[in-house]
């Protein structure tokens, strides 16, 4: 017999919620809990009694049975602030409030009260009787017909980011609590100076959390009481209450992390390869996912747990550079294994009871998904424009409140210019404004670069004055084109399945590409130098990380050029020929070195540099800074560089970094005359103060994602 109560009625015997006619598709755990407190409707039924009802012989903590307590509240619709359904208790448990299946019992009459001969004491027990059967009459209505919850209203408000902080823009800086009472953002000052900012909501401010200075991508504890981020290349925690942050596992690279009811924390800190797990009060370090290379997988990134499940969502990055390829996995902690739930999607949150929301192409998507099946069950749709992809800005809590960074509408229209010291940029033709990662030839006349429109991605080059494009590539997957020396040619690297390798063809030639070299790691070209060495990126495993190679474009085999326990990516050849930049994590952060090929290296950027390139003379060496292009001046280890030492070139300090262009763009590429090809960053908001706050958003998803069709809960 179904127990009904508001709009639901509970199946006890099949173990089955259902809104009208509508199943409610709840874990095994959740409708345990749900039966124990339907049988006890009014009592206080404690912790205890549900966790051993529930999970009988399993040693779980408090933390699983809120996490249960939570799922079910969202399931009803119910605000934990002002419930309606299943109250708090403090320190005690949980009841449930609502009246189930009851009706009043009238009182009858006494069968042997002795009559009386006074007509109004023969009257009394019949008005007395019928004033009772009124009440009982009246008390089944109201259980047949309860009044409608109280639902809190939608609510949308800003929150400012305090004296004139913007949100950090190299990682995922948003997060909120698992209850929606706390939001917190990883933002910067102007000087490059990044620390948490945390607001309770029920403040009116936010508030800079102490210790937490350089940190990125946070992300909180499954009680609330305490938040992780990436600082230092480190993970740490740190409570609320008080006290030090403690330092968890080392992390290079902040790509993401969730805490998970378990006490583990699961995150993402490699430029190639799986996930790692740690316990969060530190420990041993784990691996908790590989990559699938046959896939064509190079790193798992921004995990989200999947409550009631041993799972983590994740994204699966698939290209080594732009434009981005990505797709959404669901990874089993306990088998290994791992399923597509999503393709063309990143940054998966899971929002409860049978809901995800991932980016795809900058837009915020929500779709129907089955935890238990772990799969979509529904049409992705848009929920959210423009919350930025790379990487992305919005958090969902799982009391179904979102954050979304307000981006700034001052952006120009285009992606691609040529830029100059003190003169405007000149965007380039329309017909190029879709072109992704370009790179210009030497004489700046040519651009080669892959479309950003193009699944899979092929390779074009544009002629710049006339503002045409031509194919290079037909077939298999492409990236990264680098001109060989006399424009005639390029190197770029391709796969037609598993990883990116090397390869080269020329402009004219219609025979199939060279393979330059075979490895089992993804690869990408940096660039070639006049005398036709190839120089690239080799994404080894974790305790390698991405390392420096050479290959001479003639044909030979790879040789090692720069292999560290650190990340070195972006080599670019100076037009000597025998310096050359990159970007390395050493300092904990990306910046920009130069170095010849053999010897020690030289520091050019201050407060974070990546990308470089250099001038076409050889004299100034460009690369993106926190808040625009920056130019150094290198003029010492250009000219006359046959007759320089090393050591004269290292001991002639580089000029102090100058912004050149402000904003959010990246050089590509120079040509003669000083003018720099610039691409803006796509998918990314810059400059960012704000983050748009909706509370009770899990009402609007109900209205506008297509219901779910799932199995029934087992």
């Amino acid at each position: 017999m179904k127990t009904h109560f508001g709009p639901f009625a509970f199946d006890p015997s099949n173990q089955l919620l259902w809104r009208g006619a509508q199943e409610v598709p709840l874990p095994p755990r959740v409708v345990g809990v749900l039966g124990l407190l339907i049988a006890r409707p009014g009592e206080v039924v404690s912790r205890q009694e549900l966790i051993d009802a529930v999970w009988k012989d399993a040693f779980v903590s408090d933390t699983s049975l809120a996490e249960a307590i939570s799922f079910l509240r969202q399931a009803l619709g119910d605000d934990p602030q002002q419930p309606s359904y299943i109250q708090t208790v403090h320190r005690r448990g949980y009841r449930f409030l609502p009246p189930v299946n009851g009706a009043g019992a009238a009182a009858a009459p006494d069968a042997a009260a002795r009559a009386v001969r006074d007509p109004w004491a023969q009257l009394l027990p019949w008005a007395i009787a019928i004033v009772l059967g009124a009440m009982a009459a009246a008390a089944v209505w109201r259980v047949a017909h309860p009044d409608a919850p109280l639902v809190p209203p939608i609510a949308r408000f800003d929150v400012l980011l305090p004296g004139g902080a913007t949100l950090d823009g190299s990682a995922p800086a948003i997060a909120f609590s698992p209850s929606g009472a706390r939001l917190a953002a990883a933002a910067c000052d102007a000087g490059g100076r990044c620390q948490l900012l945390v607001r309770a909501l029920d403040r009116l401010d936010m508030q800079p959390l102490a210790g937490t200075e350089g940190a990125a991508a946070p992300f909180f504890s499954p009680d609330d009481a305490s938040i992780a981020f990436f600082a230092d290349g480190k993970l740490k925690t740190i409570p609320f209450a008080g006290g030090a942050p403690e330092t968890i596992a080392d992390a290079p690279h902040a790509l993401g992390g969730a805490w998970l009811d378990d006490g583990s924390i699961v995150f993402a800190s490699a430029l190639a390869g799986g996930l790692q797990r740690v316990p969060a009060a530190g420990g041993r370090v784990r691996v908790a996912t590989r990559v699938d290379p046959a896939a064509g997988e190079l790193r798992h990134e921004t995990p989200e747990a999947v409550p009631g499940t041993r799972a983590v969502l994740a994204t699966a990055v698939l290209a080594p550079s732009l434009p981005p390829r990505t797709r959404i996995v669901a990874l089993s902690l306990d088998t290994g294994p791992h399923t597509i739930v999503v393709d063309r999607g990143a940054s998966p949150r899971f929002v409860a009871p049978n809901t995800i929301t991932f980016v795809r192409d900058g837009d915020l998507m929500a779709a129907a998904f089955d935890p238990s099946q772990l799969k979509i069950v529904g049409q992705p749709v848009v929920v959210a424009p423009r919350v930025g992809d790379a990487p992305s800005e919005y958090a969902v809590s799982r009391a179904g409140a979102l954050a979304t960074a307000v981006g700034q509408d001052d952006a120009p229209a285009f992606a691609l210019a040529w830029a100059a010291r003190n003169e405007a940029v000149e965007p380039l033709p329309r017909a190029l404004q879709n072109l992704a990662a370009p790179q210009p030839s030497l004489d700046g006349r040519r651009i080669a670069a892959v479309k950003s429109a193009d699944e899979p991605a092929e390779l074009w080059w544009a002629d710049v004055e006339r503002g045409t494009l031509s194919r290079l590539t037909f077939d298999g997957e492409h990236r990264d084109p680098r001109w060989a020396p006399g424009g005639d040619a390029i190197v770029f690297a391709s796969r037609a399945g598993g990883v990116f390798n090397l390869f080269t063809r020329g402009l004219d030639d219609r025979s199939a590409p060279r393979r330059l070299t075979t490895s089992p790691h993804h690869q990408a070209p940096g660039g070639v130098s006049r005398d036709g060495l190839v120089v690239f990126v080799d994404f080894d495993d974790p305790a390698s990380g991405a390392d420096l190679w050479s290959v001479p474009l003639a044909g030979g085999a790879p040789q090692p050029i720069l292999r560290t326990p650190f990340d070195e990516e972006a080599p670019a050849i100076a037009p000597g020929g025998r310096w050359l930049a990159y970007q390395s994590n050493e300092s904990n952060r990306w910046e920009v070195y130069v170095r010849p090929f053999a010897g020690a290296a030289m520091p050019i950027s201050a407060g974070g540099g990546t990308s470089p390139v250099w001038s076409s003379d050889g004299t100034t060496l460009y690369y993106a800074g926190r808040a625009g292009v920056m130019a150094v001046t290198l003029a010492d280890c250009a000219v006359a560089a046959a007759a320089l030492s090393d050591r004269a070139c290292r001991d002639a300090a580089p000029s102090a970094p100058v912004e050149i262009l402000r904003g959010a763009w990246i050089p590509r590429g120079a040509r003669p005359g000083g003018r720099l090809l610039v691409e803006r960053a796509r998918g990314r908001l810059a400059g960012v103060d704000r983050i748009r706050v909706t509370l009770q958003w899990t009402r609007e998803l109900q209205r506008v994602v297509p219901p779910a069709v799932v199995a029934s809960p087992k």
